[in-house]
């Protein structure tokens, strides 16, 4: 037999079927992996840090829950104009993790929100930020 035939190369029935099935596993797995995920304890900043969610909801409980509130939902009350609520899954689908880091870090006005919104650069290290936005991630899913 040889090695190409009016297709290319010239396979054997029963492995394109091995291959089909590969591809769509491979398919499958790839469009399903993130939703199948579901929430980690630990996941990972940019450079490969692991990200600490507890240590990250302590760090929200005392830098933003006094805007956003405990739960994320923006009705703490304590501050106008209202502020975006974390716990709603289309808009945070919406966000990246770099969006979300730099408007922690860098303030409001470095996304195109409120400017009121203070960045935390002075007070917290990329760790702890990313520590936050790891946690931000799990108020849409409760």
């Amino acid at each position: 037999m040889l090695p190409y035939g009016r297709e290319g190369w010239q396979t054997s029935r029963s492995n394109r079927r091995f291959m089909t099935k590969q591809l769509l596993l491979v398919w499958s797995l790839a469009l399903s992996g993130a939703a199948a995920a579901g929430p980690l304890l630990s996941c990972h900043a940019q450079a490969g840090q692991p990200r600490d969610m507890m240590h990250g909801k302590e760090l929200f409980l005392r830098y933003c829950s006094g805007c956003h509130g405990e739960d994320g939902r923006g009705e703490a009350k304590t501050f106008r104009p209202n502020v975006a609520n974390l716990s709603v899954k289309e808009l945070m689908d919406q966000l990246t993790d770099d969006y979300l880091f730099t408007a922690i870090k860098n303030g409001g006005a470095a996304v195109g929100k409120n400017a009121s919104m203070p960045g935390w650069k002075s007070q917290l290290s990329d760790q702890e930020i990313w520590d936050i936005v790891s946690f931000v991630r799990t108020l849409a899913k409760r």
